[in-house]
């Protein structure tokens, strides 16, 4: 198993909410620490907090940007946002925190590690197609 996904495995295990563990991978990817940019990043959690947009897409966009800024807006955030709601869209009926969990929080804890993983794999290939390596 690849590092980077234990450790975001961690990141979740401990109770770093989606959107900001798919930051704290970005940053960490570039060797850099922001606590207030996380503090920011939480709030996009649980769907902005209000299960609209789910959390996982929102993070995995902010760690394009931060990771390709220059191609994120042009091209990488809308194919991952394409990819999402072609598969988490067309499995769960929708793209908002409240369709994939039907707001059952036993919901959360089992469909959300496994899809925030998913996404992050998914964001990690796009980069990868863009000449950008995360291993």
């Amino acid at each position: 198993m690849p590092d980077d996904l234990e450790r975001l495995r961690a990141l979740l295990r401990g109770g770093t909410c989606c959107s900001a563990a798919l930051v704290q991978m970005g940053l960490e990817a570039r060797g850099e620490r922001n606590d207030q940019l996380l503090q920011a990043a939480s709030a996009l959690c649980g769907g902005v907090q209000s299960g609209l947009l789910c959390g996982a897409l929102t993070g995995a966009a902010c760690m394009l940007n931060l990771l390709a800024p220059e191609a994120a807006n042009a091209h990488l955030v809308p194919e991952l946002a394409e990819w999402f709601a072609e598969t988490v869209g067309a499995d769960f009926g929708g793209v908002n925190c409240r369709d994939i969990t039907g707001g059952d929080p036993l919901a959360r804890q089992t469909r959300c590690p496994a899809l925030v993983e998913a996404t992050y794999v998914r964001a990690k290939e796009i980069l990868k197609a863009c000449g950008y390596e995360l291993d």
